[in-house]
């Protein structure tokens, strides 16, 4: 629920909902996100792909063309299985960059990409986990800890101050640290809905250049913070067309 529907539904100003929230927060009845709260969850539970495929799609699409923008002719890069990185293999599908190498583990991914003209494509089988669509396990990670790229783009269950990148399943926790133990340079796509909370298992971001992109609605001051962390955003812009509360 965002703070400008809140206000707008119970006639009180945005400052009220805020400081409202924040007292439901702790209290331990909701969890903030940015502009608005969501209902809290375990650190184990991981939301559904059909059910995360339907939300924050503008979000998604903008997080998306800044990924895109810094992918360079020439890349290997490998894209992580996800919802929001599977729309920037839908901006690479409609707009190819020739003479790229793309690894993933999706099997979305890699089949919207078959026929695409001047990429590549590696395909890291393993074990299928059907909730992702994906592959995962002991055969995918050795087959990508054996190559090197030049960027890679993984998806992200959660993002916060205390504990930076966490995820809730063991094999992809294990998965996303190899990614990124094997780039050169890594991102992290993630919109407002993945920050504030944790999941169970810590992704350790390697001591590299790594950036998280995500949406608008981070303010200046939330950067800052993170940057103290070493965790370095890079906002899109807005594309709703709304203006922001």
């Amino acid at each position: 629920m965002r703070v400008s529907d809140l206000s707008e539904r119970m006639g009180l100003s945005s400052v009220s909902i805020r400081n409202m929230l924040i007292s439901l927060e702790k209290e331990y009845l909701l969890q903030r996100t940015w502009g608005g709260a969501i209902k809290p969850i375990g650190t184990a539970k991981e939301m559904s792909y059909h059910t995360r495929e339907t939300k924050n799609l503008e979000e998604k699409a903008a997080i998306a063309k800044v990924a895109y923008d810094c992918i360079e002719e020439g890349n290997t890069i490998y894209i992580d299985s996800g919802t929001t990185t599977f729309e920037l293999v839908k901006l690479i599908r409609r707009m190819p960059k020739q003479n790229i190498l793309i690894a993933t583990n999706a099997f979305d991914h890699a089949t919207a990409l078959i026929g695409t003209e001047g990429i590549r494509i590696i395909f890291a089988g393993g074990e299928i986990r059907h909730d992702s669509r994906a592959t995962s396990g002991h055969f995918t990670t050795d087959t990508i800890s054996k190559m090197i790229f030049d960027k890679v783009f993984i998806g992200i269950e959660h993002i916060s101050y205390e504990h930076g990148l966490t995820t809730p399943n063991i094999q992809d926790a294990e998965l996303k640290q190899t990614i990124l133990n094997s780039a050169k340079q890594c991102f992290v796509l993630a919109d407002y809905s993945k920050f504030w909370d944790d999941s169970l298992i810590h992704v350790k971001v390697p001591q590299k250049l790594c950036q998280v992109i995500t949406d608008w609605h981070i303010t200046r001051e939330e950067i800052r913070k993170f940057d103290a962390r070493g965790i370095h955003c890079i906002p899109a812009p807005d594309i709703s067309g709304t203006e922001q509360t």
